[in-house]
């Protein structure tokens, strides 16, 4: 993962969202609605707290009706935030430090986005996309040092060998020789 990609590069803008009083059953429908597992709860603009698929959860395993249930008795405040500079890095470092996988963003106190494990996730790849192209265009001007997708048995492989025109990992390249 780049460690300079700050968060407003990967957050998402519209955020799901509710006021303290609104019932769990409305913030359920709003959740469907944006297809999301999280909403989180602002007063003025500013996040009080996040109501996640886990705190529903509580509620329904204590049996409770969501219609009688309010956002601000049952969600997690105050709610940890991150700046649209944070970087992509700090934030999955404080996603995991403290066991959690959203992250609103804040900018004069105000939400401007959220960032979650899948946004991060996504980055990640998208770096490992381009790494896997840095190392195509690495794989022809020094054929020596493959690494890859084994083009036989579909595994990443640090060192790919070319047979027939194909590239192997190791054991496969050993089973087709054979």
């Amino acid at each position: 993962m780049h460690a300079d990609v700050p968060a407003k590069e990967v957050m998402t803008r519209e955020v799901c969202t509710a006021s303290p009083e609104e019932t769990l059953h409305v913030a359920a429908k709003k959740m469907i609605e944006f297809g999301v597992g999280s909403i989180v709860v602002v007063v003025g603009g500013e996040p009080k707290g996040i109501v996640t698929e886990k705190d529903i959860l509580k509620i329904i395993a204590e049996n409770k009706l969501p219609s009688e249930v309010r956002l601000e008795e049952i969600m997690s405040s105050p709610v940890i935030t991150i700046q649209p500079k944070t970087s992509v890095r700090e934030a999955a470092k404080i996603m995991l430090k403290k066991g959690i996988r959203r992250l609103p963003v804040i900018d004069g106190g105000k939400l401007v986005g959220i960032v979650t494990d899948t946004d991060i996730l996504s980055i990640s790849m998208d770096i490992g996309e381009l790494i896997g192209l840095i190392n195509e265009k690495t794989i022809e001007i020094i054929p020596e040092v493959m690494s890859g997708k084994c083009e036989r048995c579909g595994r990443f492989a640090e060192r790919l060998v070319e047979v027939n025109g194909m590239k192997l990992c190791e054991d496969c390249a050993e089973s087709f020789e054979d």
